[in-house]
């Protein structure tokens, strides 16, 4: 599968965020760590749907906590285009003589550093183009 083709067999792309959870500390593992951890994945949210229309090589993405900024990137960290995500996972599935069922969910990756979470806070993250997508977390009990 090419990029170009990748795009076509997008429904849509979408603003999302990715919650982290670790049983390791600091964020410190190696790639068999996080393979056994199940890529250390908890939840993730989703913003808006968008038409798959435009170009997603190099979209500002900023990350706020309490509508500061923790981390700002660019979609172009996320393997110089995320629609490589799709490129590469297709490939993998292929190899498998698999097939990626029709209307699957893909997070291509991180275009940001991951950042701890605390209780009480409002996460967000705005993506150049796409929108944006938030969660709370709750309070401490």
């Amino acid at each position: 599968m090419s990029l170009a083709e990748a795009g076509l067999a997008l429904a849509g792309v979408a603003p999302a965020l990715e919650i982290i959870d670790s049983r390791y500390r600091d964020f410190r593992f190696s790639l068999q760590d996080v393979v056994a951890d199940n890529c250390s994945s908890a939840r993730y949210v989703l913003g808006p749907l968008c038409a798959p229309d435009s170009a997603l090589d190099n979209l500002g993405v900023v990350l706020r906590f309490d509508g500061r900024p923790v981390q700002i990137g660019s979609s172009a960290a996320i393997l110089g285009q995320p629609l490589r995500a799709l490129v590469e996972i297709s490939r993998l599935l292929h190899q498998e003589q698999r097939v990626l069922p029709a209307g699957s969910l893909i997070l291509a990756g991180a275009a940001t550093a991951a950042e701890a979470l605390r209780p009480g806070l409002h996460v967000s993250v705005e993506v150049a183009g796409l929108g944006c997508c938030a969660f709370n977390t709750g309070e401490q009990p």
